[in-house]
């Protein structure tokens, strides 16, 4: 193991969670037009004078995610050099810079064009795909040579591994549909809503409410598979991701029943992150030990 590579690739790693928290602050606030439709300057300039709330947070997005941009492309050139050998490293290395090149291009967008909020929902995903490739190239730089997890999944709990991966991206992308129409609030109660009529708005958070609940289901199914199957690594992986799911649905319901403070949409965030993460390594795991 390359320790000072591993420790530089955690941090870089780390450093993209920040970047997903920020961005989650900015939507939060309703601050992506704090720099107007300037980029890279903000309001014409390249370091903004006298800014407002909604401009400093904006902008610090902006500053935090091209050093981290930076910091990738390092990690991925010092990767090139440890591991020359190694096609997987190489991969993950190729896929955080190319989805965290795509984000910013996304962000970017949004604040030139004002693009829709069906295309503004798919930055939250794109952001999680780099950073789940920046957690599954930390731990394969981690990885001891020989002492690898080996223990191979079987085909049916390997398939609903990749399905359950495929799924939760939908449900990110719901979910951030739901903060880019202002949906948040607009289905009164939980789990269903109660008001007399429903409106557009409504109906796009009741829609996300019943595909984060099959979510949890799901999860509950492919956790209780590997039990039954008896293979440890996933069982293991699961008794990790199970607690975040059920701690996301939760602050879902925190938000909608009186969760207005910032940091709860904050926390649901970071609780996907985390729970995408884990299903990430885990689907490349089954992948990478097949052997039917």
């Amino acid at each position: 193991m390359n320790r000072k590579l591993a420790i530089f690739s955690a941090f870089v790693t780390f450093a993209m969670m920040i970047v997903l928290m920020m961005g989650g602050t900015v939507t939060k606030t309703d601050s992506g037009d704090g720099c107007g439709t300037d980029w890279p300057l903000c309001h014409g300039e390249l370091i903004p004078t006298d800014p407002s709330v909604e401009t400093m947070i904006e902008y610090s997005h902006r500053a935090v995610t091209g050093v981290v941009g930076l910091l990738i492309i390092a990690l991925s050139l010092w990767t090139l050099m440890a591991f020359p050998k190694r096609l997987d490293t190489k991969i993950f290395a190729f896929l955080a810079f190319i989805f965290m090149l795509i984000q910013s291009i996304v962000g970017a967008g949004a604040v030139v064009w004002q693009q829709s909020d069906l295309v503004l929902a798919l930055h939250f995903g794109i952001s999680l795909i780099s950073f789940a490739s920046l957690l599954i190239l930390t731990i394969l730089i981690m990885e001891r040579p020989g002492k690898e997890f080996r223990e191979s999944v079987p085909a049916p709990l390997r398939k609903m591994l990749y399905g359950l991966i495929a799924y939760t991206l939908i449900v990110v992308y719901t979910g951030a549909y739901v903060r880019h129409v202002g949906a948040t609030y607009s289905c009164v109660g939980w789990p269903v809503c109660s008001q007399p009529e429903m409106t557009y708005e409504a109906w796009v958070q009741l829609i996300h409410r019943g595909l984060a609940g099959i979510l949890f289901l799901f999860t509950l199914f492919v956790h209780f598979t590997a039990i039954r199957l008896k293979n440890r690594t996933v069982r293991i992986g699961m008794n990790v991701a199970t607690p975040f799911i059920v701690a996301q649905v939760a602050t879902g319901a925190w938000i909608v029943l009186g969760g207005h403070a910032t940091y709860v949409p904050l926390l649901h965030a970071l609780l996907i992150t985390c729970y995408f993460g884990v299903l990430s390594y885990l689907a490349y795991h089954a992948f990478r030990t097949r052997n039917d």
